[in-house]
């Protein structure tokens, strides 16, 4: 179950003031020209009213200066010049930056029953692949409500991807509960680590674990299923079957041994496009610890089916960041510049779904084109 954690009242009234009191300058007094917490405020207002790049961002600070001033209640805020802006933003604390945001529209996972899954992925911001390290978000969305519960930066090339899982699964607790993973967190160490903690994991197995294919492509080409579910639906002119069978899996190499892996999931797609009078079909395998309770083998394969669907509300907020908010288009020059502006982007995306927004485009334009409702969604959420 996820439960908002509201901003510390005998603290801060709002986002803006805790970061007025609370976040860490790293500037000279002498060079304190500019308010970070205005700056930083105007950053994700410009967001909400879609201003994606750092030259938008600029204008919309120069252009609305007055009216930023009043809402943010910051009188001493300046205008930024275009080429300061990203060597303001490059500075930020990410860790100070990322604790108040949690603090104020953070969501955590409480451990009643482990209802709740997560998928946990990575996110590669690619306006940085220009020159120096690939830097990118790791982060933990729930399927239900697509809720943001953790992040963490990812610095390096793809494989530093799964040290900065298994770290952000343990920092977090989310260890302990139900989390589904891609294929590139297939690996018995992570697995390990769920099950030692408590927790249920789902990953999907492919050609890099080419032994544990082989073997659930065996199982479920031999054995009898456990139980099965099936289903359809239609969209984006695509009609789509799906069937999910369950399989006990035989003991594996010694190297999984830890994971507790029991279960095999294999799930058949059959896609027809109506355009094209085509149909493609496929078959994926998924393995888990998720113990099997007798009985309760229908119950089983149709959770984890419902959670393979669910993984990928991850994988659909990866699009929004990069088709609503262009993200992978927006040229950074610095690392540290290309997560600020990244979590900065999230905080936005929060915002927006606090709103039960199910387009965020169709937010973005209406808080674009009526600045009441932008401002009052803001001091409802306690961002002002």
């Amino acid at each position: 179950m996820a439960s908002d954690l509201p901003c510390d009242q005998e603290q801060a009234s709002n986002f803006v003031e805790l970061l007025k009191r609370d976040l860490p300058d790293p500037r000279d007094n002498r060079g304190k020209r500019h308010s970070l917490a205005f700056v930083i405020a105007a950053f994700v207002l410009a967001t909400l009213t879609g201003r994606q790049r750092l030259s938008g961002i600029h204008r919309f600070i120069c252009n609305r200066l007055d009216w930023l001033r009043g809402l943010t209640r910051l009188p001493e805020g300046r205008p930024v010049s275009r080429a300061h802006l990203p060597r303001l933003l490059a500075r930020l604390d990410w860790p100070a930056l990322d604790r108040l945001v949690e603090q104020c529209f953070g969501v955590r996972i409480e451990n009643r029953g482990g209802q709740t899954w997560v998928a946990v992925d990575g996110k590669t911001l690619r306006g940085t692949l220009g020159g120096g390290e690939k830097q990118g978000l790791v982060l933990a969305v729930t399927h239900g409500t697509r809720e943001v519960v953790g992040q963490a930066r990812q610095v390096g090339p793809k494989s530093s991807e799964i040290p900065a899982v298994r770290a952000l699964l343990r920092e977090t607790g989310l260890d302990k509960q139900k989390v589904s993973l891609d294929a590139h967190h297939c690996n018995p160490e992570t697995t390990a680590q769920v099950h030692r903690a408590g927790g249920v994991y789902l990953t999907q197995v492919k050609e890099n674990q080419a032994v544990l294919l082989g073997q659930c492509r065996a199982v479920a080409g031999s054995r009898p299923p456990l139980a099965e579910t099936a289903g359809h639906g239609k969209a984006n002119g695509r009609v789509t079957t799906r069937r999910a069978r369950l399989f006990a899996m035989p003991a594996a190499a010694p190297r999984w041994k830890a994971s507790g892996l029991g279960v095999c999931v294999a799930v058949e797609r059959e896609t027809f496009e109506v355009a094209t009078r085509k149909t493609t079909a496929e078959t994926s395998y998924y393995i888990s610890n998720q113990a099997v309770p007798p009985g309760a083998a229908q119950a089983t394969v149709e959770e984890l089916a419902q959670a393979v669907r669910g993984h990928w509300g991850v994988e659909s907020d990866n699009w929004i960041r990069d088709v609503t908010f262009n993200e992978d288009n927006v040229k950074t020059k610095s690392g540290n510049q290309a997560q600020i502006m990244g979590r900065l982007r999230g905080l936005a995306m929060a915002l927006l779904r606090k709103t039960s927004a199910k387009n965020l485009q169709a937010a973005i334009e209406r808080f674009t084109d009526s600045v009441s409702d932008l401002e009052a969604m803001l001091r409802q959420v306690k961002f002002l």
